[in-house]
């Protein structure tokens, strides 16, 4: 199996960090890719140009990190997605909520860094309101994931390295101490360090 990725995205940083959560590592190949030259090898994969993209033998390309983090784990235990019960809809409820939260720090980004007379400042205040008052939710709310090892908490891990990278300027850790004592903990992860994106991207 291929995993076709670009180094900077956050939705294959969640994938390639359950990949070494789960040792398989060997089992699936990471290729980079970079989207917005219309790899061909992508574009063949996946017609939305869009990574993460799970090649598989003999079968169909799967895409969208969710979809691709189910089934690698899938592929050995144990499950970090609950198979069934209130404990899945938790997991699950919070990797939206962590997609979501990377979904608006991307097009925030998008918005930031076009040409300076294009530039819409009613999205990008949007987008910051929204990034907020997600953070702020996360906040009140960590005592459900703080202490879990599972998708949920890992997909907001990701989102929050997101921010450092792409977003300093939200300072996310202000008032918001439960957030960034998850974040520490998680970044001493080897999965988490061995994923971070190249800081001269």
């Amino acid at each position: 199996m291929k995993l076709i990725i670009s180094e900077t995205s956050p939705y294959a940083r969640k994938c390639r960090a359950l990949i070494r959560e789960k040792g398989l590592q060997g089992r699936v190949q990471e290729v980079v890719s970079l989207p917005f030259d219309d790899d061909a090898e992508l574009l063949d994969a996946n017609p939305l140009g869009k990574v993460p993209a799970l090649t598989r033998d003999g079968q169909s390309t799967l895409v969208d990190s969710p979809l691709i983090c189910e089934f690698l784990d899938s592929l050995d235990s144990p499950l970090w997605v609950p198979a069934s019960g209130p404990a899945r809809w938790r997991v699950l409820r919070f990797q939206a909520l962590a997609d979501g939260l990377l979904d608006l720090t991307i097009g925030r980004r998008i918005e930031s860094v076009r040409d300076e007379k294009l530039r819409y400042g009613f999205w990008i205040g949007r987008q910051e309101r929204g990034i907020a008052r997600t953070l702020d939710l996360l906040e009140s709310e960590c005592d459900k994931f703080a202490g879990a090892v599972d998708l949920g908490a890992l997909s907001i891990a990701v989102a929050l390295g997101y921010l450092d990278f792409r977003y300093t300027e939200s300072a996310w850790r202000e008032s918001r101490p439960e957030l960034t004592a998850f974040f520490e903990r998680w970044s001493e992860r080897p999965s988490f360090q061995d994923t971070v994106p190249p800081s001269d991207a």
